[in-house]
């Protein structure tokens, strides 16, 4: 039978796969049967043979035309090949296959190829689609990784990726631990500032930056390198990963309508200008990104920890809305998550794995949630310190006592009421209303500051430094100008809002003040940039 014309190039392409997949041979015309061969002769064997100039045979009264013989297929001694179980099996099996590949592709239309597509390129795993979806069929039984010994963990990581400053770093690091038997779940968040050695390597960095070294070696071993760092600081088994970048994540929240989050505190993240109200607010997939990256904070949210704590409230709203009733029956929005998943999500899950996953995930209780934060502090496991990266001063976090050993103890126990650290709630606590000088203080902050050396002297903005930190700013970088002949120190408010902290470094230093950003200079993150001169 020949194909449909309406038949599209995706179909085309998985019935190509699986027939040379499973050595599905098409049908020979000579194997087909004779065309006419079931219906009644028009035609009588008298005159057919008449036609060729023989003498008709005398045909019998009702007897139908002859069948055409199945010739014996012959095996090695001239024997007859019989069928075995085996081979029966064999092409029962792929003739599932093909049966179901052919009514997901044409029975779901474009939906169900978006499905296996999706699967298809998030997947870092080994293994063909058609293989994957051979496991989906037969999967009945099989168990996740770590599922027999009573605990999953996956790693979850989130990176700026294209188009973003930094694009490889991991902004966020968490490890999920699943109890299937009691569908229980645990977040562990792990600092991205946590000081650590890279792997296979004798120097050390930040954590957030493995990633990036990871894909710096290779594409997609940002993730691979990453977990066998997060096995050896939590000493838990990670199973699985999942990586997701900020496009991703926007796109996901955008597509189930927005996700619903209670702020416990108001707080103005005074680098990216942003501002949260205390409250109950409705977010899209853009306002969550600026709330959960919000790092520069004061107050009760400030601190890399709240910022933690807030990604994996986000990330639990983000779940409510995926497994909600009205998600399920949007097929615009399972379309639209499809589409943010298969170019911004990568993850070493094969398809019968994201399906048991699936069906774990959304039994689980909101109430059966545990959250941990490594954290600094009297109960935390972590100290902040600086060391010096890339040649110049960072600040880091440390465990407490020198190795991993606190953080292994609080992974192994984070499902458990035996956890010593400090939960969610309790992170860098503070009182709900602050004094009014402090609140006072809090609206007009000083600005962040970066010093350029744009002298020949050595160690100049380090001492520079020194002296602008004793006044309570904070420095975030500091490194040489683009010019080395500069005689006269000049401070600049490159933001509108640093205007008066610049004002205020410059009587300090005793230099010149002004606004924008040199014309020779790179851009900074900072809002005020110090250009150091010979009379400094």
């Amino acid at each position: 039978m020949k194909k449909s014309k309406k038949q599209s190039g995706a179909e085309k392409r998985i019935l190509w796969e699986v027939r040379k997949r499973y050595n599905i041979q098409p049908t020979k015309r000579s194997d087909r049967p004779l065309r006419g061969a079931n219906k009644r002769s028009t035609v009588s064997p008298a005159r057919s043979v008449a036609k060729r100039g023989r003498p008709a045979p005398r045909a019998a009264a009702n007897t139908a035309p002859p069948r055409r013989p199945r010739k014996p297929v012959l095996v090695g001694g001239g024997h007859e090949k019989k069928p075995t179980a085996a081979g029966s099996t064999g092409r029962w099996v792929r003739r599932i296959i093909t049966a179901v590949v052919l009514l997901v592709v044409i029975g779901g239309g474009v939906g169900g190829y978006k499905i296996l597509a999706a699967s298809n390129r998030i997947t870092t795993a080994d293994r063909s689609i058609l293989g994957q979806l051979k496991d989906l069929l037969f999967s009945q039984g099989k168990v996740l990784d770590g599922e027999a010994d009573g605990r999953i963990n996956i790693m979850l990581a989130a990176v700026g990726g294209e188009g973003h400053k930094g694009q490889n770093l991991a902004d966020t690091i968490m490890v999920a631990s699943i109890v299937p038997e009691t569908n229980q779940v645990a977040l562990l968040s792990i600092p991205r500032d946590l000081y650590v050695q890279v792997p296979g390597e004798g120097y050390y960095s930040k954590i957030n930056a493995v990633h990036a070294y990871g894909e710096a070696q290779k594409e997609g071993q940002g993730p691979v390198v990453l977990r066998t760092l997060v096995e050896e600081i939590t000493g838990l088994p990670i199973h699985y990963y999942g990586r997701i970048d900020f496009t991703g994540f926007t796109g996901i929240i955008d597509s189930v309508g927005g996700i619903e989050i209670q702020i416990d505190n108001s707080f103005f993240d005074y680098w990216h200008k942003i501002d949260f109200r205390a409250g109950q607010e409705h977010m899209d997939g853009d306002r969550a990104l600026a709330y959960v990256r919000a790092r520069y904070v004061e107050g009760p949210e400030g601190g890399d920890f709240k910022r933690a704590a807030r990604q994996q409230q986000a990330l639990l709203a983000l779940r409510e809305n995926i497994f909600s009733v009205n998600t399920a029956l949007d097929f615009g929005a399972l379309s639209n998550i499809l589409d943010s998943v298969s170019e911004n999500v990568r993850t070493d899950l094969q398809l019968w794995e994201m399906k048991r996953f699936y069906e774990l995930a959304r039994t689980i209780d909101r109430e059966n949630v545990g959250s941990v934060v490594l954290s600094t502090g009297p109960k935390g496991v972590l100290v902040g310190t600086t060391e010096v990266l890339g040649g110049a001063p960072a600040s880091v976090l440390k465990p407490r006592i020198g190795n991993y050993s606190e953080i292994q103890e609080l992974a192994a126990n984070m499902l458990t009421n035996t956890a010593t650290s400090v939960p969610i709630a309790a992170v860098e606590e503070t009182p709900e209303e602050l004094p009014e000088e402090e609140v006072e203080e809090a609206e007009v902050p000083k600005s962040f500051v970066e010093i350029r050396n744009g002298t020949t002297i050595t160690g100049l903005a380090s001492r520079t430094r020194e002296t602008v930190q004793d006044e309570g700013f904070e420095v975030t970088a500091i490194g040489n100008a683009a010019t080395r002949d500069n005689a006269e120190t000049k401070v600049y408010a490159v933001t509108d809002d640093a205007t008066e902290s610049a004002k205020a470094l410059a009587e300090l230093l005793g230099a010149q003040a002004d606004s924008g950003l040199p014309a020779d200079e790179t851009a900074t993150e900072a809002g005020v940039l110090i250009i150091l001169g010979a009379d400094s």
